[in-house]
C-alpha cells in the first residue's frame, strides 16, 4: 500500500487569442479580462462591470464561471454563438477566445507608468486639457486611449489621446476631460488648477484608429469625444490622406464647443476635399449661431447619399449619440461594415459618460 505518491503537475492553464500569437495564463483568480490585462495584453475594454459589452468575446474552446450574468448585456444570439464578457468570466480550465479587432489591432507594448500633470488649462466651462509628462516612453496610434489613475480613486478612468503621436517626444501626451458631478477623477481635476499633480497612467488601449482604405470617410464626435477623433485626423493629415472627408461635431450651445482653431487649421491642412460642421442642439433660437442646428444624425441626412453609402465611419462620444448614428446610418444603406466607435462609458451603475 503506498502511503505517500507523488503529486501530479498540472501545465498551466492558458488562454489563446484566435488568429494571434497572444498567449497568456489564466489561474481562475481573476476575470479573463483582469488576468490578460496582467499580462501586458492590451484587451479591449471599458466598463469593466458588464455593461458595455466592449470586452465581448467569443468562447471557442474551454469553459468558463460567470461573474455577473451576461445575459444583462449579451443579446440573446450572442449567447447561443458563445460569446461571453471577459470582465465578468473566470476560466475554470484553458480557454481559446476569438476576440474582434484584436488580431488587426496596432502593436504597442502594453505599460504602466507614473505621470505628472505638466499643464492643466480650461478649454470650456466642463472640459479641461491636461498635459501629462511620463516617466517611461508610450507609444500609442492615434484614436487609442489611456486609464489614468490617481491615489484614493476606486479604479482607473480612461480618457483617449487628444493628439497625434509625438514624432520626437513619447513622454508628453495630452488629454482632454469633461466634469462629470460625482465623478472621482474629473472632481478632483476640476476642483483646483492640477498643474504638477502626479497620477498614474496604463495603456495604450482602444480599436478607434484609421483603418487603410480609399473610401470617403464620416467622422463624428460629440463633446470630450472630439479628442480621438481629432488625434485621427491629425495624423492621417500629417501621412498626406487624401480620402473625402466629413467632420461632424455635435454640441448643445456655442458655450460648449472648443478647438475650432485646430480643426480650421486642420481642414485647410487636408491634402484633399474637407468639410467640417458643428451642430448646436440646444442654441437659444435668439443667438447669432449661424450653423447647424439639432443632431448630428439631421445633418447626416443632409449629406450626399452616395457618401454616406461608401463612407467608413469614426465616432466617439456618448452613448445615445453613437446609438442614434449607427440607427439613422441604418436606414440609409444595410451592410453594418467599417463603423468604428468609441462610447463614453463609466464604471459608476447609471452614469452615462466617461468621468
Amino acid at each position: 500500500m503506498k502511503l505517500f505518491s507523488r503529486a501530479k503537475s498540472h501545465a498551466p492553464r492558458t488562454a489563446t487569442i484566435t488568429g494571434t500569437n497572444k498567449v497568456f495564463e489564466v489561474p481562475g483568480k481573476d476575470s479573463i479580462l483582469n488576468e490578460a490585462l496582467a499580462a501586458g495584453i492590451p484587451f479591449p475594454h471599458s466598463c469593466t462591470v458588464g455593461t458595455c459589452g466592449t470586452c465581448k468575446s467569443k468562447l471557442v474552446h474551454g469553459k468558463v464561471r460567470e461573474i455577473v450574468d451576461s445575459a444583462i448585456t449579451l443579446s440573446a444570439q450572442e449567447l447561443r454563438d458563445g460569446y461571453i464578457l471577459a470582465c465578468q468570466s473566470i476560466a475554470r480550465t484553458s480557454v481559446e477566445l476569438d476576440v474582434a479587432g484584436l488580431a488587426d489591432m496596432p502593436e504597442h507594448p502594453l505599460i504602466h507608468t507614473d505621470a505628472v500633470i505638466s499643464s492643466h488649462r480650461t478649454l470650456t466651462h466642463d472640459i479641461a486639457e491636461i498635459v501629462l509628462t511620463l516617466d517611461k516612453d508610450l507609444d500609442y496610434t492615434a484614436g487609442q486611449y489611456a486609464e489614468l489613475r490617481i491615489d484614493g480613486a476606486t479604479g482607473p478612468r480612461s480618457y483617449s489621446f487628444a493628439t497625434a503621436p509625438g514624432e520626437t517626444d513619447r513622454r508628453r501626451v495630452t488629454f482632454y476631460v469633461r466634469h462629470v458631478a460625482g465623478g472621482q477623477f474629473s472632481d478632483w481635476l476640476f476642483e483646483n488648477n492640477r498643474q504638477n499633480a502626479q497620477l498614474q497612467l496604463a495603456g495604450p488601449f482602444g480599436d478607434l484608429w484609421l483603418r487603410p482604405a480609399d473610401e470617403p470617410i464620416l467622422c463624428v464626435a460629440g463633446g470630450s469625444g472630439l479628442a480621438p477623433i481629432k488625434a485621427l485626423l491629425e495624423d492621417a493629415a500629417r501621412q498626406g490622406c487624401k480620402r473625402q472627408t466629413v467632420l461632424l461635431f455635435g454640441a448643445r450651445t456655442q458655450r460648449d464647443l472648443y478647438c475650432l482653431e485646430e480643426l480650421d487649421a486642420l481642414e485647410r491642412s487636408w491634402d484633399g476635399q474637407f468639410e467640417f460642421r458643428a451642430i448646436l442642439s440646444e442654441e437659444s433660437p435668439e443667438s447669432t449661431w449661424a450653423g447647424a442646428r439639432g443632431f448630428v444624425t439631421d445633418v447626416l441626412r443632409q449629406l450626399p447619399n452616395q457618401f454616406v453609402h461608401d463612407c467608413h465611419v469614426y465616432t466617439c462620444g456618448p452613448p445615445v449619440m453613437i446609438d442614434a448614428l449607427e440607427a439613422a446610418l441604418h436606414e440609409i444603406r444595410a451592410d453594418p461594415r467599417h463603423f468604428y466607435a468609441d462610447r463614453f462609458v463609466t464604471r459608476i451603475p447609471g452614469a452615462a459618460q466617461t468621468l
